[in-house]
């Protein structure tokens, strides 16, 4: 029995992954815009997951997190193959800074995805005008 138990455990962990840098309000909310530098921002934070310097001397450092995990229906023998799935939650903090390395403000993102297989997938119908079309 406990064999079970530990395989059912090791695939539902084996199911889960995650990406990036997760940013909580509550840090967030402890930068100060005018105040708040650069520095500051990446040692509270750590490395961002993209830096951006815009022509005109200003900057933004921005922090991506996504977590997935597959639906355990996938890990059914042969019937995974036709109603797995994943589903995923992402979010997306971008800090803008001023040419002086101060921060002008900040906005954030969320998103969740569902993304299913075979008969889970649904009804998908062909488009016709998209732009790149497979040759």
């Amino acid at each position: 029995m406990r064999f079970w138990a530990s395989v059912c455990a090791l695939v539902l962990i084996a199911g889960c992954v995650s990406t990036g840098v997760q940013v909580k309000d509550e840090q967030l909310s402890s930068f100060v815009p005018g105040q708040t530098t650069r520095q500051e921002v990446i040692a509270a934070l750590g490395q961002p997951t993209t830096q951006m310097r815009n022509a005109d001397g200003t900057s933004m450092l921005i922090y991506t997190h996504v977590e997935a995990q597959a639906r355990a229906a996938s890990f059914i023998p042969i019937v995974g193959a036709f109603v797995g799935g994943a589903d995923s939650r992402s979010n997306q903090v971008t800090l803008n800074f001023d040419s002086d390395g101060k921060l002008l403000g900040h906005s954030s993102t969320e998103s969740a995805y569902g993304t299913g297989y075979g008969l889970s997938a649904g009804q998908v119908e062909s488009v016709t005008d998209q732009p790149r079309k497979a040759p």
